[in-house]
């Protein structure tokens, strides 16, 4: 029998493991965020101004203005945009009445209306989609400037 903490000279003692180690989850970065991040703008939402950004505008409500984004926007069935749009890609299902310039591609979906010039390496335009305007698929202005003076 022990006494006081101390084991019987008759059976030695056996080593107690050590407590068990729980490696502590890594921290988050402060800046983390989805791979999906997305700014909605809601169907009884209805903004007057400028939106820029670096993350995806999806637009079932109202903008008038200019929106400036370096990723996608998408103008949703019920949403109306009035504005100068520039942005990696456009896809329209509802309307848009303004300048857009894309660095990827214009897509006008069938329920898509746009009025207003076009700029991007690739426009698609879907049966039953109204379009209004001019298109120009030969690059972004400093492009073709370069391109001018390289002859």
């Amino acid at each position: 029998m022990a006494l006081f903490g101390k084991p019987s000279d008759s059976k030695p003692a056996e080593p107690t493991p050590p407590p068990a180690h729980r490696p502590s989850p890594p921290a988050a970065p402060a800046v983390a965020r989805p791979a999906s991040s997305s700014c909605v703008i809601g169907p009884k939402t209805k903004i007057a101004g400028e939106i820029s950004g670096d993350e995806d505008v999806v637009v079932e409500g109202q903008i008038e203005g200019e929106i400036r984004i370096t990723r996608d926007l998408r103008v949703g069935a019920g949403g109306i945009v009035k504005a100068k749009v520039s942005a990696q890609s456009i896809i329209v299902s509802g309307e848009l009445v303004g300048d857009c310039e894309a660095t990827g591609r214009v897509e006008l979906q069938a329920t898509g209306k746009l009025t207003g010039n076009i700029r991007a390496p690739k426009i698609v335009i879907a049966e039953g989609a109204m379009f209004r305007g001019n298109s120009d698929m030969s690059g972004r202005k400093d492009e073709r400037k370069e391109k001018a003076v390289a002859y």
